[in-house]
């Protein structure tokens, strides 16, 4: 089975050509990237792909992912969050419609987590101690341009069901007077009411988090640059971290283990390895104990996103198969 897979976010528009064989994982066999922001819209970025050495490849997928940052209507729209430009396969472009699929990006980030190629990048976090045998939903969440989030819930046949979220965009909650005083710095500096997730977990609230405790304002890849384990800022980001995490797993009761991902974290483990991160992340009145046993990972593989969407196309491509016997 051959898959056009495409990971498309406010940062990175990266596209990947997979193969796959008698049921085995999409194995990548080319990928080319593009800078978001340099992309004036959906036809211009279609025609610089079908300009590009991945553009052969096309005509040759059963499938093709589109995995966007951002909301998805009736798998057919999508307005990307972080970008000035909507992917609507409705408008006709090089990509066959009736081979095209578009599915949120953090779809595509949890359905990376079924892969082996994610899974051996894996850093455990916390061990926990899931309930054997038993199936259990799963939560994925991380910092990027934005915040992400997407759970993973048991279906049938031992398949899971993502289940794509835009809980990035709900107020985050600050708890005493310091915090609160970030929250004003933010407001002030985005004009906007009130601090969502993200403005606080992305690279963006990394920049913002950093200009709030030193004065210096700088892009999130020069903070990142600057700061390492024992540096305040980290240590503030870290906490924020733990407790979106804390959140998402009480929200889904994600006691099948929680996955952070994502290119900051990817970029910079010691943001979740922090030992701010895992307090927080327990820091519970009632469910402390339990949240101790979920398991916690952080993948730190560069594409994927890419190969999510892959498995995304793959599980497609079998499910058209047995529709169709």
């Amino acid at each position: 089975m051959q898959i056009l897979a495409a990971d498309i976010g406010g940062t990175n528009s990266r596209f990947g050509f997979f193969h796959s064989s008698a049921g085995s994982e999409p194995v990548l066999v080319r990928s080319i990237s593009f800078s978001t922001p340099h992309i004036s819209s959906w036809q211009d970025l279609v025609a610089r792909l079908m300009e590009s050495d991945l553009g052969q490849y096309v005509r040759d997928a059963e499938s093709i992912v589109l995995a966007a940052a951002g909301s998805v209507r009736a798998g057919r729209f999508c307005q990307l969050t972080n970008a000035d430009w909507a992917i609507d396969l409705d408008q006709p472009t090089a990509l066959p419609a009736h081979k095209t699929v578009l599915i949120n990006d953090f779809v595509a980030q949890a359905m990376a987590c079924l892969t082996a190629y994610a899974l051996e990048s894996a850093l455990c976090v916390q061990p926990g101690m899931p309930a054997a045998d038993v199936p259990l939903v799963r939560g994925v969440l991380g910092p990027g341009t934005g915040l992400g989030h997407c759970a993973l819930v048991p279906g049938m046949n031992g398949r899971c069901i993502p289940l794509a979220s835009e809980g990035g965009h709900a107020p985050f909650a600050f708890v005493n007077e310091d915090e609160a005083d970030l929250a004003r710095f933010i407001c002030a500096r985005t004009g906007a009411p009130f601090v969502i997730g993200d403005m606080l977990i992305s690279g963006t609230g990394l920049s913002l988090v950093h200009e709030f405790l030193t004065g210096q304002h700088s892009a999130p890849a020069d903070v990142a640059a600057c700061i390492g384990p024992d540096s305040v800022t980290t240590a503030w980001f870290a906490r924020f971290l733990g407790r979106a995490a804390r959140s998402y797993a009480l929200y889904m009761l994600a006691l099948g283990g929680i996955f952070f991902t994502g290119g900051v974290v990817a970029r910079n483990p010691f943001l979740v390895m922090h030992p701010e991160c895992m307090t927080e992340f327990h820091n519970s009145i009632h469910y402390h104990a339990v949240l101790q046993t979920i398991p916690v990972s952080l993948i730190t593989a560069a594409y994927g996103g890419l190969y999510g969407a892959a498995r995304y196309g793959l599980e497609y491509l079998h499910h058209v198969q047995r529709m169709t016997e």
